[in-house]
């Protein structure tokens, strides 16, 4: 029997069946909960599950502890820092170096490159004014001839 994948709302039930011991619940994700774990067996005993180990674990006693704890911090040398930080610079230094190899140099020995000027084309008065007329007896075909626009203040009684 192969196990079959939770769905994306068991997994948020679930997430929220652990924080509702806490009181950590808005009123609609309450609601939300109540309302899966009253359709999902599997939610219901996990949320059973987590309530019943949250309540042991508040009727327990708390134990000092017999020694202080200490954890382990892992520091990075000052040189792994400056490696670090060197081979950042080069990478741009490099990327620079791409980026200039790759412009366009002028042609005509001047220190500038040129620069290319695009102008727009010169409209077709004629032809743009035919497409607005086909464009306008086409929607008289389709919709019907524009009426008045009625605003919201000029409805009728």
């Amino acid at each position: 029997m192969t196990r079959r994948p939770r769905g994306v709302l068991c997994e948020r039930a679930r997430s929220w069946a652990a924080l509702a011991p806490d009181g950590e619940l808005s009123e609609l994700e309450h609601r939300l909960l109540h309302a899966h774990l009253a359709r999902c067996g599997g939610c219901r005993r996990f949320a059973g599950h987590v309530t019943e180990i949250t309540e042991v674990l508040r009727r327990e006693r708390l134990t000092p502890l017999s020694r202080p704890l200490e954890v382990a911090m892992w520091r990075r040398s000052s040189t792994f820092a400056r490696i670090r930080t060197v081979s950042a610079a080069a990478a741009v230094a490099v990327m620079a170096l791409g980026i200039a190899a790759r412009a366009p140099l002028p042609m005509d020995g001047s220190s500038s490159p040129q620069t290319l000027r695009f102008e727009p084309a010169p409209v077709l008065t004629d032809q743009v004014r035919e497409l607005n007329e086909l464009r306008d007896f086409r929607r008289e075909l389709l919709v019907g001839p524009q009426s008045t626009v009625r605003h919201f203040g000029d409805q009728p009684a």
